[in-house]
């Protein structure tokens, strides 16, 4: 089960029915052949591992499935994994779709009941074949403004058109809300009346100037400036719907330390599944409607080029058509879309984490005139090449560290090669996320981290190094490195030779550039001086040429896809001629202009700002323009 996150990601993520009307018509098959009792099987989820205990009754048909999914996000696939196993139950299937949203777990729990029926010696074709009707009736409703997608963008989008006393519907593929925006951990703004009362005294002008500069002034400057401006005006606004925020006194990205405007805009969530609640209890109580397990299909358009709604595939098969007045699409990215995320980082070597979603937004504005701007995926530290993600306290998963003191290496600026063996970066970058990540880029997501045992055995002491502790940070007991090595060397995620040739052969590296690479750093180390790339003097802290030598393998991880459809600075979406497409918005990551390219701005909590303002702003045009033709 040990693979690449992008392999193991399913490109079907329709949702799964719970419903009554899902079972009718199904034909349940029992299996006579599979023994009565119970049985249990463990695979890896998203998390760590799913394992389930499964009873087989005396006719041969699955009875029960008990599941323990407490290494996933209990939010996501903790809620996903039950559920699941209850479909199985109830439909004496495994012909079943996974989770929208828990695509890892459900093929965790699959996977898992699949090999507890085979140790029963079931007929698995039987249960595979053993097909689902999905035969519900079609429907059809009409509403003031739909918003499809119910992440943060969409919930901002739909709080902003229902307090203005539209009739909103929200159209959620996922069984809850949330989304990205439930697993991010902060939100940019500037101006706020947090940093007010810590006496900061920020710029938007600044903030704006210093964006447009990053972004070598490609990015849209009319809605930069907007979000900017408005972001701390939609701080103030969420936290009227229970939203609540703090602002942190330290960061963990070093690189960032001394420029306030990196982390001192960081507005940190209290509590975002708590605040989700709190935002759907309000849309409740001001009369807006959520369907969840419902999936896009297609935006409608009349022969004036006006947008009228949307159709979506309900949880039991039935298609729902929602006529509106304006549609505001915030499904999302394409992060789970393999071809497209290894086309825009032209490679496959690269760890995806966060909701895996398939850009079927952006395909149905595509489809109308609409076009994808510049949508490209979130590039956002590494990992070592196989790692289950660690999780916090409350266990909300984090960026897909293994939970090892291992982690002190990959988060430590030691020396990283590409896979010839040649040195490529300022290893500082480590200290910097998303700079740590776009190194990993230019080498086509994959690179070596070489060390020798001397300097294992340093780290079983406890470095002097700086550590840093960006995203999830590493794990810091103290630990016998050498061990934990040698096994990722027997896990096959490091490798191990008694010298640079051996090294090198095991890795593939040229064994030339390797020599070279090593007698040059280690050169430098000994002078105290980066001449190639400028690392810090106290990075060079250590030589490679002591005992067995090791590479680990590291990849590039990058957290959904940023970027998207053209939009003006009202979130309206824009024809491929750059006329405006009536009726019709798009917010968050399904909407563009705010980025541009690979390289995601070093400022903490960008994206999730943008969804939530770039949604408040999407809403707000909508009532101005459903009010305009009433």
């Amino acid at each position: 089960m040990k693979k690449n996150f992008l392999r193991k990601l399913i490109s079907t993520t329709l949702a799964f029915a719970l419903s009554t009307s899902l079972l009718i018509g199904c034909e349940s098959k029992s299996n006579s052949v599979a023994k009565a009792g119970t049985y249990t099987a463990t695979e890896k989820g998203f998390g760590g591992d799913v394992t389930v205990n499964l009873t087989i009754s005396e006719d041969g048909k699955i009875s029960s499935i008990d599941v323990n999914a407490d290494s996933e996000t209990p939010t996501i696939g903790g809620e996903a994994a039950p559920k699941l196993a209850k479909t199985i139950v109830d439909t004496q299937s495994l012909a079943i779709d996974t989770v929208s949203g828990a695509t890892y777990t459900s093929t965790a729990v699959i996977n898992a009941v699949t090999a507890a029926l085979t140790e029963a010696g079931a007929d698995i074709d039987a249960f595979k074949n053993n097909e689902i009707s999905k035969n519900g009736e079609n429907e059809e409703v009409n509403v003031d403004v739909v918003v499809v997608g119910a992440g943060g963008s969409g919930t901002a989008a739909a709080l902003a058109a229902t307090e203005a006393g539209l009739n909103v519907l929200i159209v959620e593929k996922n069984p809850s809300a949330g989304g990205n925006s439930k697993i991010a951990s902060g939100f940019f703004a500037i101006g706020t009346e947090l940093q007010k009362s810590e006496g900061l005294n920020l710029s938007v002008d600044k903030a704006v100037q210093d964006l447009m500069e990053f972004n070598q002034y490609l990015s849209n400057g009319t809605i930069v400036r907007k979000i900017v401006e408005n972001a701390a005006d939609t701080v103030e606004w969420l936290q009227g719907y229970g939203v609540e925020f703090y602002l942190p006194e330290t960061t963990t990205q070093a690189a960032h330390e001394d420029d306030p405007y990196k982390w001192k805009t960081y507005h940190k969530f209290v509590d975002q599944a708590q605040a989700f609640e709190n935002m759907y209890t309000n849309l409740e109580n001001m009369g807006a409607k959520v369907v969840y397990n419902t999936s896009l299909d297609t935006i409608m358009k009349n022969s004036d080029g006006v947008v009228t709604g949307i159709t979506a595939t309900k949880e039991d098969g039935g298609i729902l058509t929602v006529n509106a007045n304006a549609t505001i699409i915030c499904t999302g990215g394409f992060g789970a879309n393999e071809e497209k995320t290894s086309a825009a980082l032209n490679s496959n070597l690269f760890n995806s984490l966060g909701m895996p979603n398939n850009g079927e937004g952006i395909e149905a504005i595509e489809a109308i005139g609409g076009f994808d701007l510049d949508g490209t995926p979130l590039l956002h530290a590494c990992q070592f090449a196989e790692s289950t993600v660690k999780q916090d306290s409350a266990g909300e998963n984090l960026a897909g560290f293994s939970d090892t003191s291992l982690t002190q290496i990959l988060n430590s600026p030691l020396l990283w090669v590409d896979i010839t063996g040649s040195r490529f970066t300022n290893e500082d970058v480590v200290y910097d996320t998303a700079f740590w990540a776009n190194a990993a880029y230019t080498v086509g997501g994959k690179y070596y981290i070489i060390v020798d045992k001397a300097t294992l055995e340093d780290f079983s002491k406890g470095t002097s190094l700086t550590v840093s502790q960006a995203g999830p940070g590493a794990k810091m007991d103290l630990d016998d490195f050498v061990k934990l090595a040698d096994q990722s060397v027997e896990a096959g995620t490091a490798f191990k030779g008694s010298t640079l040739e051996e090294l090198a052969e095991a890795t593939g590296m040229n064994a030339d550039d390797l020599k070279a690479t090593v007698e040059r750093y280690n050169s430098m180390v000994e002078k105290g001086s980066d001449t190639d790339y400028g690392k810090a003097s106290s990075s060079l802290a250590y030589k490679v040429e002591s005992g067995d030598y090791y590479a680990f393998d590291v990849r590039g991880v990058f957290l959904g896809t940023v970027g998207g459809v053209k939009v003006d600075d009202n979130m309206q979406v824009m024809t491929t001629d750059f006329e405006l497409i009536p009726g019709l918005y798009a917010a968050g990551t399904t909407a563009g202009g705010y980025y541009t390219g690979v390289g995601y701005p070093p400022y903490e909590g960008l994206a999730c700002g943008f969804a939530y303002t770039s949604g408040r702003i999407a809403g707000t045009s909508a009532v101005e323009y459903v009010n305009s033709i009433k």
